[in-house]
């Protein structure tokens, strides 16, 4: 994770305020601040939401194989993605052809290939045949968690890593990070998604509602002045 050197901040007023919020909650370190940070950002987040964005996409095609997986085993989920050529290859280098792919060869930051992997990372899921024996609603959760954390990180860091030390900011971060992760944990119910077919057309949409839902998580916790 970290801010892509030159990254340029927007300029809306969304922005600009979720950038105020920021700056108050690294001078305060209070749960206020922190809460209200989460909030501002999490508006801009929303306001700005390209709709069918790429991790929207991605999200939906790993679900959606997750599924096959689930349904008919591994060797089987390949050969109906027209992904032959992975059966038998290590688990590392199925997950990586694989996800190179579902987030359009890794073309920019908001494919955010390392939040989606991050994600298999916390669930543990270290060969992908076990992909299928996780939820979609519980592995979606967690791709949103690193989803939004990421993007957090990507605006931010460099920012908060003014005048800091690495350690400074990494405690920081973490901070912020922890009340994502709670947050979504404690208030984000997906339980409705567990019977979707994300191998259908169009299901980048939930995903896409799922990360509004999401992110409304945070403005609920801290209203509007």
């Amino acid at each position: 994770m970290g801010t892509s050197k030159g990254y340029i901040a927007p300029t809306t007023s969304h922005w600009s305020t979720a950038k105020r919020a920021v700056t108050a909650f690294i001078n305060n370190r209070d749960f206020d601040s922190k809460a209200k940070a989460a909030s501002k950002y999490a508006t801009a987040m929303k306001t700005d939401m390209s709709t069918g964005g790429s991790f929207q996409s991605a999200a939906a095609r790993t679900l959606g194989f997750a599924q096959k997986v689930a349904s008919g085993g591994l060797d089987n989920a390949l050969r109906e993605y027209n992904r032959e050529d992975l059966i038998g290859k290590p688990s590392e280098v199925v997950w990586t052809e694989l996800l190179h792919e579902f987030t359009n060869s890794g073309a920019s930051v908001e494919d955010n290939m390392a939040a989606l992997s991050q994600a298999m990372d916390n669930l543990e899921i270290e060969d992908i045949a076990d992909i299928g024996n996780v939820s979609v609603d519980i592995l979606l959760k967690e791709m949103l968690k690193e989803y939004i954390k990421e993007n957090f990180d990507f605006r931010y860091e460099e920012k908060i890593s003014k005048g800091k030390t690495p350690a400074q900011t990494s405690a920081i971060l973490n901070d912020m990070h922890e009340y994502i992760e709670n947050s979504i944990d404690g208030d984000l119910n997906l339980d409705n998604l567990k019977s979707v077919d994300f191998s259908n057309m169009g299901t980048s949409q939930i995903v896409e509602d799922a990360l509004r839902d999401a992110l409304s998580v945070f403005e609920k916790y801290y209203g509007e002045e």
